[in-house]
């Protein structure tokens, strides 16, 4: 019997979560194989064609995904809720504004960035453009439901599972104050993009992109924490992916009227935003007692310092797991010319792999020290 001991290993403190992070970026890509595997070998043919499919693969995984998270992991790694609320207008307003906040933060330093590579003859190429529809999607309304599918819906609800409802509670439940429970789970929310951008986006898109990410995981997470209700966090994510995704498709379509509409409200958000970003600022550096400045404000000793390092380590380390995988698979598939043995090899892999991450993380106990320093 392996036990763990988080707490008296200091590089191991949050152990679990880190086995949290690699589990959650695995089980997808596990998910989404085993459909690809059934649709290939049942001959089932779908009347979509290779973007369509990924896409829908892609919202089947994340749907299958979220109950598995929601019923199968947070009771089985007791990642309690504390401090639970239910929906109220205050909230929902907050929410709301952050939402334009968070848009107006994320716009700017995009744009910024892309000026600054620009001034030395680099330009920034998203990891997205092979989920991007084209005109001849346009012609079948469901392709368009399917788009958005992944991308908005499915993706808000999964990710949000991890690494706020689930990931936030496991470090403070080990002793990490909520300030930089924020902050690692942002940070590693921001790096699990990074093997799928490495591959698909050019080394300043990947910088872009995950520096984007990032700030949208500081919302996320302050939301998150000032309700402990995972569906405001849903809400900034799903609505910050569809005006996002939005983009590229209002130019695909060019009508006027649609695009005149998505400027409007783009700008709006836009200006709303530049309003409560002035304001959030004000209140932080008065060190108004808003619930969000509090928070921000919590401070941790350095005691966690060398922990927090062995989470985003061995949970960074853990994210490019599948692409390992994925690369010895393949090789092997080219030996021995069978499809059938790739897949089979590919499921054993992943699933192994997923069975080890639940183990180590439920095999480990903890002892809560409270280091919290506020200011």
């Amino acid at each position: 019997m392996v036990i763990i001991k988080e707490r008296n290993g200091k590089f191991l403190n949050f152990f679990t979560a880190s086995m949290v992070v690699g589990f959650g970026g695995l089980l997808l890509i596990f998910l989404g194989t085993i459909i690809s595997f059934i649709i290939i070998f049942s001959n089932f043919s779908l009347p979509f064609d290779y973007i369509i499919t990924n896409l829908l693969i892609a919202f089947l995984s994340q749907v299958i995904g979220a109950f598995i998270v929601y019923f199968v992991l947070i009771p089985l790694f007791k990642a309690k809720n504390s401090e639970f609320r239910h929906l109220t207008r205050f909230d929902s307003l907050r929410t709301i504004l952050l939402i334009c906040g968070t848009f107006t933060l994320i716009t700017s330093i995009t744009f910024g960035l892309v000026h600054i590579f620009r001034l030395f003859n680099l330009s920034p190429q998203s990891g997205y453009t092979n989920l991007l529809l084209n005109v001849g999607h346009l012609a079948n309304p469901l392709n368009i439901l399917i788009y958005y599918l992944p991308l908005t819906v499915g993706a808000a609800v999964y990710e949000e599972l991890i690494y706020r409802r689930l990931l936030i509670p496991l470090l403070e439940q080990r002793g990490m104050s909520t300030s930089p429970a924020i902050f690692f789970s942002s940070l590693l929310f921001a790096l699990a993009h990074l093997p799928d951008d490495l591959i698909s986006a050019n080394p300043t898109g990947t910088i872009t992109h995950i520096l984007a990410v990032f700030f949208i995981g500081i919302s996320l997470g302050l939301i998150y924490v000032i309700t402990r209700n995972v569906l405001y966090s849903m809400l900034i994510h799903g609505v910050l992916n569809f005006i996002s995704f939005s983009g590229p498709l209002v130019v695909l379509v060019a009508n006027s009227t649609l695009t005149l509409t998505y400027n409007v409200v783009y700008w709006a958000i836009f200006i709303t935003g530049i309003g409560i970003l002035i304001f959030g600022l004000w209140q932080f550096l008065r060190k108004k007692k808003a619930e969000w400045v509090v928070i921000l404000r919590e401070k941790q000793t350095i005691p966690t310092l060398l922990g927090s390092i062995g989470f985003l380590i061995i949970g960074t380390a853990s994210l490019f797991i599948p692409s390992l995988i994925q690369t010895i698979v393949v090789d092997l598939e080219i030996a021995f010319y069978s499809v059938l043995l790739y897949f089979i090899v590919l499921l054993v892999c992943y699933g192994s792999v997923l069975v080890l991450f639940i183990w180590l993380g439920t095999r480990t106990n903890y002892e809560l020290k409270n280091h919290l320093i506020k200011i």
